[in-house]
């Protein structure tokens, strides 16, 4: 069964559980503060929170953690101001939405957020710089022919609508442009025509991040096909993964707040900030169960560095 969390588990929402032990705002004002905003919704971003705080200690680097969800954040968010943050790090589309509502004279970076929807949320380039969630799909496509190398046969779900690479873009990713079939799908109502389109024509089905595309009311139609055609998802979260995705392709969230925080202490000092980066860390999981359903054989034991779910 589809649950809550993969509807709210899409990499372009990523916020987070709440998770605040430990990140108390310090008392220090100025030139090396550094404020995180995020909101307590998904474990993704309490992953992300957790590695930032790895790379910025508290002897090097003061540090306030504001929770967008809770109720006194406006008062949480007033305060820190007067303590003149050298960094504001939005965590979130949400979070960013949240800062760039006002004129602040730190440095913005925002994390855990897709470059599609970047430019809905940066205005006026208030951000200076950005990691992103977005995993390049020739990324994508070697991981799958390296677990499954008998299935190469790869489709692909873009949104024309949405700035997904176009189907020229994805064919020059792969070597192998006959193997790779695009499907283009600009709405919900588009989706399960779209993904059944790829029936025997493909081995797997990636699915781009797409929070428009991919929800409460879409997920489980689309699953119950994946099931009962026998044609594989490569989803883009643990949430897909677990809610019946064969194959997962995800940047590893603690791994991103590490890179975020690498980029504000750059920020911080004098080194390059600007731009954007994509995830240098990357997880593969498989769902073992799903696989068993669709009939395809994989020694988990054989890949010992993958998520495993059962």
């Amino acid at each position: 069964m589809v649950s809550r969390r993969f509807v709210i588990a899409l990499p372009a929402l990523a916020c987070c559980e709440g998770w605040l032990g430990g990140f108390a705002a310090l008392p220090v004002t100025g030139a090396r503060r550094t404020a995180v905003i995020f909101s307590s919704l998904l474990e993704p971003c309490t992953e992300a929170v957790e590695g930032m705080r790895l790379r910025l200690p508290g002897d090097d680097a003061s540090l306030a953690v504001l929770d967008l969800a809770r109720p006194t954040f406006a008062a949480d968010m007033a305060q820190e101001v007067t303590r003149k943050p050298a960094v504001l790090v939005a965590v979130g589309s949400d979070a960013l939405r949240a800062v760039l509502g006002r004129t602040y004279a730190a440095i913005t970076v925002s994390t855990m957020i897709l470059e599609a929807d970047h430019p809905v949320t940066s205005q006026h380039g208030q951000v200076r710089a950005a990691v992103y969630l977005d995993i390049p799909i020739r990324t994508q496509v070697t991981e799958l022919r390296r677990l499954f190398p008998e299935r190469a046969r790869i489709g692909v779900i873009r949104n024309p609508s949405r700035g997904d690479p176009t189907a020229a873009q994805i064919h020059a990713q792969s070597s192998e442009t006959n193997a790779l079939q695009v499907v283009d799908c600009a709405t919900p109502d588009e989706l399960l025509p779209a993904f059944l389109s790829l029936r025997k024509k493909v081995d797997f089905v990636i699915c781009l991040p797409d929070g428009g595309l991919y929800n409460g009311a879409t997920a489980r139609p689309l699953i119950m096909a994946s099931l009962e055609n026998r044609l594989p998802i490569a989803g883009f979260s643990p949430a897909f993964l677990r809610a019946g995705a064969a194959v997962a392709v995800y940047p590893d969230y603690k791994a991103v707040g590490q890179q975020t925080a690498d980029l504000v202490r750059r920020c911080l000092g004098e080194g390059d900030c600007a731009g954007g980066e994509s995830p240098r860390r990357l997880k593969v999981g498989v769902n073992a169960k799903v696989l068993r359903m669709l009939g395809i054989e994989f020694a988990a034991a054989d890949h010992p560095e993958l998520v495993i779910v059962r």
